[in-house]
């Protein structure tokens, strides 16, 4: 996969965070090559830096794949952990906002439909015991119920173009803000150059909410999301019953689908 992406606009973009080369002080590791390591942990699930740089110790072929030099010692978990304290948030937004810009010229994204969805992942830390609603060493982090458990976390917002199946905006929120709230951002996230695009957006009963379906439709795009059981009561509106049978109009029924 590596092999396949150009990543020569991801060292523009998180060089903007590091600044010129000094003369003063040891030079910072090759950027890329950190970035590269930050996949290979998510895409291998490995939860901490440490067992990471265990694994890149061991493995020859992991540190060349990781742009680790021969004689150079793998990435140190405190330097990849700086690292992405450094970059920040709006460091990584912008190598996501790139992404989807090659994503629009090479004419990936070329569906009618957006969908709008929202999962949850885990945080890195334990409760404070101070305030158990958030995380200790992790303090943006927050509760929410995942089956019958309460866990600590947060909730990735996606909009995806349905015809490619391509991302095309994220958000990440605290685990107790809910879809409604996210996906205002979202949507201006995902329509903020093409406006017209989109003819429909598709989205599940979370995202019910009818301020939220006027801001849609100001974009000339139709909402496709069906009504909970308590609004809309008589009407002939989208519906989908507990065993996601969508009931209502036939065509909204076929883009939900």
């Amino acid at each position: 996969m590596f092999e396949a992406l150009d990543l020569r606009f991801v060292e523009k973009v998180l060089f903007r965070s590091y600044g010129r080369k000094s003369e003063v002080g040891r030079p910072h590791r090759n950027l890329v090559g950190m970035f590269k390591t930050d996949l290979v942990k998510r895409f291998r699930r490995i939860e901490y830096y440490e067992e990471l740089y265990r694994l890149m110790t061991a493995d020859r072929e992991l540190r060349e794949l990781c742009d680790v030099k021969e004689w150079e010692k793998p990435y140190h978990p405190s330097t990849l952990s700086r690292f992405r304290r450094r970059i920040g948030p709006e460091g990584f937004d912008c190598v996501m906002k790139h992404l989807v810009e090659q994503l629009e010229k090479k004419g990936l994204l070329n569906g009618e439909t957006l969908a709008l969805d929202a999962a949850f992942i885990k945080a890195y830390s334990r409760r404070d015991p101070q305030n158990n609603s958030r995380g200790l060493s992790d303090i943006e982090a927050r509760l929410r119920k995942q089956g019958g458990n309460v866990t600590l976390g947060y909730g990735i917002h996606l909009a995806v173009d349905t015809g490619s199946e391509m991302p095309s905006a994220v958000v990440v929120e605290p685990a107790n803000v809910n879809e409604k709230k996210a996906a205002p951002s979202l949507l201006h996230k995902a329509t903020r150059k093409k406006k017209r695009r989109w003819k429909s957006l598709v989205a599940d009963s979370q995202y019910s909410s009818e301020a939220f379906r006027d801001e849609v439709r100001q974009l000339d795009v139709e909402p496709v999301i069906p009504y909970p059981r308590n609004q809309m009561k008589g009407k002939k509106v989208l519906r989908v019953d507990r065993k996601f049978r969508s009931h209502g109009p036939t065509k909204l029924k076929r883009l939900y689908r």
